[in-house]
């Protein structure tokens, strides 16, 4: 217990002293399939009055044996990752010019033959069978290339579970470390999620806070963004430029 409060008194900050609690508001913004930032509903938010990721990291530190190395497991991981994020991208405008046709003849069916707008809309229906019939060979090509990488995933999934078990492992003791940090702050840490529009807010008491969040990375079905970050400003956007792209566990 005494090498863990000693860790402790290394982790907790010279937090601000104030009179007043403060507001804190998160969104969460992470690429979708077409790569564009979209906001995410229901993540969970973790705020700390302490860097937690400081604690793990003395904690990996005291662990008897060094943390694996994940050379092999980043790299068969990109091998699979480009055409995944290739395939789901075409199949992604697959479905949306999928949909736009469908609106169009579900129009052009319910318009009189002498509609002035008839001619635009059977344009535009014709233009969305000559994409669809373009982009079938490439969503095709791309399944298959991805079906060519996907011997790599028993390895990959071996390789996690053996990082996960060690991180298990040397992260045993952060329960016990995380109550002398509250007791030592005077804060308890708070959980929020995101609403619809991927927004949160939150009430922090005064003093120096960080915010832990997860979320699933679209582009990536063995990956999850995280964050843990101090909360600077009033307003914070967690997105890739500020968090990390990690194995999910």
């Amino acid at each position: 217990m005494r090498s863990l409060t000693c860790l402790c008194l290394l982790i907790v900050p010279m937090f601000l002293l104030g009179c007043e609690d403060d507001q804190a508001t998160i969104r969460v913004m992470i690429p979708d399939v077409q790569g564009r930032e979209t906001p995410v509903p229901g993540v969970r938010l973790f705020f700390f009055p302490y860097d937690r990721d400081s604690a793990l990291r003395e904690l990996e530190a005291q662990a008897p044996t060094p943390r694996p190395d994940t050379s092999r497991l980043d790299s068969l991981l990109q091998l699979f990752r480009e055409p995944f994020v290739r395939y789901v991208s075409l199949g992604a405008e697959r479905e949306r010019l999928t949909r736009e046709r469908d609106s169009l003849e579900s129009r052009l069916a319910q318009m009189s033959d002498d509609a002035g707008e008839r001619l635009g809309v059977t344009t535009a229906l014709q233009e969305r069978h000559d994409a669809l019939r373009l982009l079938g060979p490439d969503v095709e090509r791309a399944r298959l290339e991805l079906d060519a990488v996907r011997h790599v995933l028993p390895e990959a999934e071996s390789l996690r579970t053996a990082l996960a078990a060690w991180e298990d492992s040397a992260h045993r003791g952060i329960d016990s470390v995380n109550r002398i940090l509250v007791r030592q702050t005077h804060r308890d840490p708070i959980i929020e999620s995101t609403g619809p529009a991927g927004w949160a807010t939150v009430t922090l008491e005064p003093g120096d806070w960080w915010v832990v969040a997860r979320a699933v990375n679209v582009l990536d079905p063995n990956a999850q963004w995280v964050w843990n970050l101090r909360i600077m400003t009033d307003t914070t956007i967690l997105n890739p430029e500020n968090g990390q792209s990690r194995p999910r566990r």
